[in-house]
């Protein structure tokens, strides 16, 4: 079994303390399964999780109280740094029940159709991050989507960019509630107290971290409760656990920079970088790609004799990075590693190129366990992002998917883009154009279907089904099934979902556009019959198939209909012979194929003891076919002998 973990998310996943891990393993034909806690349930343990930290700034009860009601929408409205989208998540949350949907309504996308709402969604709507043009071209759209949530009963949170005020259209502006900072010491104090560290706030105000309580962005403060629980495991009190932490969220760029510029030789750079991204790795592990970087960057070999060297403990102290006695690599200071990594990548930028082939090859060459492996990719990408590097984390996707092992590596990355403000959008977008792609490798694929189905689906449920649509027809001839089994399991859980993809699919098959891979995913989809079937969505699609698919194709999915309707209550037999019937109303020719197909179902039955009843739904399943043709109710003939079957 390998893990993946998702680092410093901002998006639907989990960004409470400590690291959050999925666990894949590869099952039969080496598919990629995921096991352990649903998506969905990770996300509202997430939502869980921030409310019960929450500190309701001024203005909350206002916005709180205006949201009560079915049907409203408001509009948050805030300094950087105080909460918003935090507050508007805690503000949906709070709202409806659990099992009411919730999901991040992304901005207009022209790969994607608007996502309708329905009654009991919870709609959040992050425009925090859009750059004035994109605010004032959201504001249309913002509209017509208020009044879709006010006819339907849905609730909708936006969350306003700093300075909105200039550019907000005046029939938004009766539904903007401000909000404030909420006080640092309160905020620090609650999230403290959920990790079990029980500390006065006047107390917060007297520490090494008073400073940091009146400045620091909502985000800064949990991050600051986060490095207290890790200075509290390396002992101590709490005086010492709060200047750990506050020299660690300080801004040490000029304290990396002077080490760096301290150091004579390359060789003792690379050192320090590879124990930045390998932190925690064992140290033996961290010499040997610190050479490997070496090699990769084409630095002279150094021309001592091995043993007139320095030894790897002396060169580690030299950087202030200590060996454990489990034989990992850690930094002296808290945090360090981190600001060494952004150093190299701010001041390095003609050697970003390099660093990313040595995260691919360093993760391929198999000496790092998976854990460490996926910290690795976390920290590449978290890297890539902050300098605004995304092509190369879609090469390092490509790269490990080629490898079965490596496909957790690969769901990493991906994860880890969709999990940013700022290219979440764009990894959806490749996303996408990797979806309509003919022939993709059958690894990426599984890739793919993991990712929209676990990291996407969560907040952006009808991007995610697209996608996987879009994969399940290009391996509907022979390919992975993953794509498809990860679009059953998506609408299978939500009918909203369950009718668009039966819209989607009678659009495509009435229109005879992909004829043979959207009949095979309906009938997939139909065979066993759904547990909840929206009547009019599919009728429409077996019309569709009746019509465009050879009885072949068809007969046997038919035929396990009845069989339901043979074993389950008879409220649902019936509805579903009525839906099979009514998909044939209008074609004479299809309702004859069905009758033959029921003739044929009755008369290769197995079980004698069931046979009375199944003569009992083959009789009404006739009888519904008569009714529509305008025939009187009659005896049925018998049942033709089995070899009689229809071609």
């Amino acid at each position: 079994m390998t893990e993946t973990r998702i680092g410093d998310a901002h998006g639907p996943t989990h960004t409470g303390t400590g690291d959050q891990h999925f666990y894949y393993l590869l099952a039969g034909e080496d598919r990629l399964v995921r096991t352990g806690i649903d998506p969905l349930r990770v996300a509202l343990e997430h939502r869980r999780w921030l409310s019960s930290r929450f500190v309701s700034p001024r203005g909350y009860g206002d916005a709180s109280e205006r949201l009560e009601k079915p049907g409203t929408t408001v509009l948050l409205a805030g300094p950087p740094g105080s909460g918003r989208r935090t507050a508007a998540v805690v503000l949906l949350h709070r709202q409806g029940a659990d099992d009411d949907r919730f999901r991040d309504l992304p901005l207009a996308d022209r790969h994607d159709e608007e996502p309708e709402p329905a009654e009991g969604d919870r709609i959040l709507l992050d425009l925090s991050g859009a750059s004035e043009q994109e605010f004032v071209g959201e504001q249309q759209r913002l509209s017509a989507y208020w009044d879709k949530v006010e006819r339907c009963g849905a609730r909708m949170a936006v969350v306003l960019p700093d300075g909105y005020d200039r550019l907000l259209r005046s029939d938004l502006r009766q539904l903007v509630v401000p909000i404030e900072r909420p006080r640092g010491d309160r905020v620090l104090a609650r999230h403290l107290e959920r990790t079990g560290i029980d500390v006065p706030a006047a107390e917060l105000r007297e520490s090494a971290l008073g400073e940091l309580l009146e400045r620091s962005a909502m985000r800064e403060l949990q991050r600051l409760a986060e490095l207290m629980e890790q200075a509290r495991s390396t002992g101590g009190d709490f005086a010492l656990w709060a200047r750990k932490a506050a020299e660690a969220l300080r801004d040490r760029s000029r304290e990396v920079a002077d080490q760096v510029a301290g150091l004579a030789e390359g060789r003792q750079r690379a050192l320090l970088l590879v124990a930045a991204m390998l932190s925690g790795a064992p140290a033996d592990v961290v010499f040997h790609q610190a050479e490997r970087l070496l090699a990769k960057l084409k630095h002279p070999p150094e021309e001592k004799p091995r043993l007139d060297r320095t030894d790897l403990t002396e060169r580690l102290d030299d950087l202030r990075v200590t060996v454990d006695r489990d034989g990992r690599i850690q930094f002296e200071a808290l945090a360090y590693d981190a600001a060494v990594r952004a150093h190299f990548w701010t001041y390095y930028p003609d050697l970003r190129k390099a660093f990313g082939h040595w995260v691919g090859e360093t993760v391929k060459a198999g000496l790092l366990g998976p854990h460490d492996r996926r910290l690795l990719v976390a920290r590449f990408a978290e890297q890539s992002l902050r300098v605004g590097r995304v092509r190369p984390l879609f090469e390092l996707a490509e790269f490990w998917a080629a490898e079965t092992r490596l496909l957790p590596e690969a769901i990493e990355v991906l994860a880890c883009g969709l999990a940013d403000e700022r290219f979440g959008p764009a990894f959806r977008a490749r996303i996408y154009d990797w979806a309509t792609t003919a022939r993709l490798h059958p690894n990426l694929v599984r890739v793919l279907a993991r990712i929209c189905l676990d990291v996407m689906a969560p907040a952006h449920p009808d991007q995610a089904l697209v996608r996987l649509h879009h994969l399940a027809r290009g391996t509907a001839d022979g390919g992975p099934p993953d794509a498809r089994e990860a679009l059953f399991v998506l609408v299978r859980r939500d009918r909203r979902l369950h009718a668009k993809l039966m819209a989607r699919l009678w659009d495509a098959l009435e229109t005879r556009r992909v004829d043979s891979a959207d009949v095979g995913i309906f009938l997939s989809l139909m065979d066993p019959p759904p547990e909840w079937i929206d009547r009019e969505a599919v009728e429409r699609g077996w019309c569709a198939v009746l019509a465009v698919a050879p009885v072949r194709r068809w007969e046997p999915v038919v035929k396990r209909w009845l069989s339901e309707a043979l074993t389950a209550p008879a409220a649902r037999g019936e509805q579903l012979m009525q839906v099979l019937v009514g998909a044939a109303r209008e074609r004479a020719d299809l309702l004859s194929r069905l009758y033959l197909v029921g003739y044929d179902w009755a008369a290769t039955g197995g079980d004698p003891s069931v046979g009375p009843r199944r003569d009992e739904v083959a009789r009404r399943f006739w009888q519904l076919i008569d009714h529509v043709q305008g025939i009187e109710p009659m005896d049925p003939p018998r049942a033709r002998p089995s070899e009689e079957r229809i071609p």
